[in-house]
């Protein structure tokens, strides 16, 4: 809370005009296709220059660091799921009045969840570059092998657990599982759980259809025995097993398409999400450029984030397959439509009953307060609601903290 508080002072306080500094995360390889860009902005616009800040690990919390020594960035690159945190503490700029009077970028340029991402309480505090949701990856050769049918648009949970114990044997399980809330919550969502009430005002994972969602993923585990657990497969990721031929299944985001376009040496491709009690319901979350309250110089920030946003810069950003573009133009375009998976349109087909997660200014320590606290349930040492219990009560302090 401390450095909250001096984050709103600090980053509010007035400094000489100089370059953009512009702050970002982001692999060695976004990086190579993000400098090109910056270079471009440069020539076209000779009287704005661009510091590029690179923080590879620890965003969130360096960029609050930077922001209470009294060097907040220009130009944020941001998570909609840090976005609340940030914006509630007014340290962000409302971006609606620069879009609604700019002649070349408009709020119908992009799609309208990664709109809705980027903002809160109602007011725009971000552009979005990409939308951020999550499909099913499954390795066709393993399914081929194994005489099992690809997954189909309408396919369900149950659907799944066949499909995934026909191909789980020895040390290949069916379908992938990590303790982290990104991929639990489609199996909430789609069961019609959640994690607040649609105030936000209390965690509701104790009620029923909660608990329920909740156990059936667990149940991949140690009821249907087609999941990996930490003891059998360590620390490796999922994206890790499925490349090395060992999970047929796995519930995964566009990000980890450059890598399995250089790594793999078997056919694969993408489905929807099955199907829950509640439909298929998946993430629609976003990244995108802030300015912040504290900048100088909003003008030139908007102007460099107008070409970030705009869908030549898009358009490079999406071609090496890492993002799903915020905007409809360059989705519908051979940048993101051409390449595998062969069935990429599948990304923009689940838009449509996709949400943003619901974020709240203290989403980064409800969702470490989930990450540690569930581990025990996830892992068979305790039952789910023993587990939960803690939980429920700590985030509803957090969010009680919040009201006040």
């Amino acid at each position: 809370m401390a450095l909250w508080v001096a984050m709103t002072v600090a980053s509010c306080a007035p400094r000489e005009t100089r370059a953009l500094r512009f702050s970002t995360w982001g692999s060695l390889d976004e990086i190579e296709t993000l400098k090109p860009l910056l270079a471009e902005f440069e020539r076209q616009t000779p009287d704005v220059s661009v510091e590029l800040i690179h923080i590879p690990d620890a965003y969130p919390h360096k960029v609050r660091l930077m922001a209470a020594s009294g060097k907040m960035p220009d130009v944020l690159f941001m998570e909609s799921q840090i976005l609340p945190g940030f914006a509630n503490r007014g340290v962000l700029r409302d971006l609606g009045p620069f879009l609604e009077a700019d002649a070349e970028l408009k709020r119908d340029d992009f799609y309208r969840p990664v709109m809705e991402a980027m903002s809160w309480k109602d007011t725009l505090y971000g552009i979005p570059r990409d939308l951020s949701n999550l499909v099913m990856f499954y390795n066709q050769r393993l399914f081929d092998e194994a005489g099992v049918p690809y997954p189909k648009p309408d396919w369900t949970y149950e659907d799944m657990v066949a499909k995934a114990k026909r191909l789980t044997h020895g040390d290949q399980f069916g379908v992938g599982f990590a303790p982290y809330p990104l991929y639990w919550l489609p199996y909430l969502w789609s069961d019609g759980g959640d994690l607040f009430d649609s105030a936000r005002t209390r965690s509701i994972l104790l009620e029923p259809n909660s608990l329920a969602a909740l156990q059936r993923y667990r149940d991949l585990r140690f009821t249907h025995g087609v999941a990996p657990t930490e003891a059998q497969v360590g620390n490796a990721r999922m994206s890790q097993l499925f490349a090395q031929g060992k999970l047929a299944m796995m519930v995964g985001g566009r990000w980890v398409v450059p890598g399995f376009r250089k790594k793999l040496d078997f056919p694969w491709d993408v489905a929807p999400f099955p199907r829950g009690k509640a439909g298929s319901v998946v993430d629609a979350d976003a990244s995108g450029w802030c300015i912040s309250a504290g900048s100088r110089q909003p003008e030139k920030a908007w102007r460099l984030i107008r070409f970030l946003a705009s869908k030549p810069a898009i358009s490079a950003f999406t071609a090496s397959g890492l993002i799903v573009p915020s905007r409809p133009d360059v989705a519908m375009s051979p940048a993101f439509q051409s390449g595998p998976p062969a069935s990429s349109q599948v990304f923009l087909d689940v838009i449509a009953s996709a949400r943003p997660t619901p974020t709240t200014p203290s989403y980064d320590e409800i969702q470490y307060e989930l990450i540690d606290s569930l581990g025990p349930a996830w892992n068979g040492e305790v039952e789910l609601e023993e587990a939960l219990g803690p939980i429920v009560k700590r985030i509803d302090a957090l969010l009680q903290e919040e009201a006040h």
